[in-house]
C-alpha cells in the first residue's frame, strides 16, 4: 500500500499547485488593465496554467 499513499501524495501536491497556478493568475488578471496587451497576457497565462496542467505527463 506504500505505493498508493505515495499517489495519492502526489496527487495532493499537484492539485496544490493547480490551484495556487489558477489562483495567482486570476488575481494577476484582475489586476491588467482592459487593452491591446490584455489578450497576449491572457495567452500566456492560459499557457501556464496548461503547462501546470500537463506537467505531470511531460515531466
Amino acid at each position: 500500500m506504500r505505493g498508493g499513499k505515495a499517489a495519492v501524495e502526489w496527487l495532493t501536491e499537484w492539485m496544490r499547485n493547480l490551484f495556487l497556478t489558477v489562483c495567482a493568475v486570476s488575481f494577476l488578471q484582475l489586476l491588467l488593465p482592459a487593452g491591446d496587451m490584455a489578450k497576449y497576457l491572457q495567452f500566456v497565462f492560459s499557457l501556464i496554467v496548461l503547462g501546470v496542467i500537463l506537467y505531470p505527463l511531460l515531466g
